[in-house]
């Protein structure tokens, strides 16, 4: 009889599902992703999002690809960054999707590849989050006139100045008036 319950404990010992509560819960992935986190251990906060991203749970999915984006990022894996990233855009999350499409729009840009960046702040900008919508202009706008394209940054920037956005908006207002 003990040799049965030896084998059972040695059995659950390997099977990831009896040792680890955020194997069925993506709440529990995600905090565990979070923990791992701030803790550095890359590999296990990776780990921890990509189970609660494949859930595919509305809340906790796009979350999670969004902080593996930012998780990525910092760790220097610019093409897992951007593929988080995408994922949790392409959510249609009223929080997640714009900021991750605004932060691929960053990547893109420091890339060079400017159509991309332009197009991820645009999903940002048409977004209805308006902190990250005005931000996203102002970004659009530098990207414009960094272009040399002084009328489409002069669009950007007047959106969101017209956003009344606080900060974003006197960044905006000043941008303007060193346009030529």
């Amino acid at each position: 009889m003990k040799a049965f319950w030896r084998a059972r404990a040695a059995a659950q010992d390997h099977d990831p599902s009896t040792r680890d509560p955020s194997a069925h819960d993506p709440s529990a992935a995600f905090s565990l992703g979070q923990t791992l986190s701030e803790q550095g251990d890359v590999e296990g906060a990776r780990s921890a999002y990509q189970q609660a991203i494949d859930s595919k749970d509305p809340e906790y999915a796009p979350a999670a690809a969004f902080q593996l984006g930012i998780l990525l990022g910092r760790n220097d894996d610019i093409e897992g960054a951007k593929e988080a990233y995408r994922l949790a855009a392409n959510s249609g999350h009223p929080k997640h999707s714009p900021v991750a499409a605004r932060n691929l729009g960053h990547l893109y840009k420091r890339e060079g590849r400017y159509r991309q960046a332009v197009a991820a702040y645009q999903i940002a900008i048409e977004s209805d989050d308006p902190d990250v919508a005005a931000w996203a202009m102002v970004h659009l706008g530098n990207l414009l006139s960094g272009l040399v394209n002084p009328g489409d940054a002069r669009a950007a920037y007047q959106m969101a100045v017209e956003s009344g956005h606080p900060e974003a908006a006197r960044q905006a207002a000043k941008r303007l008036a060193d346009l030529p």
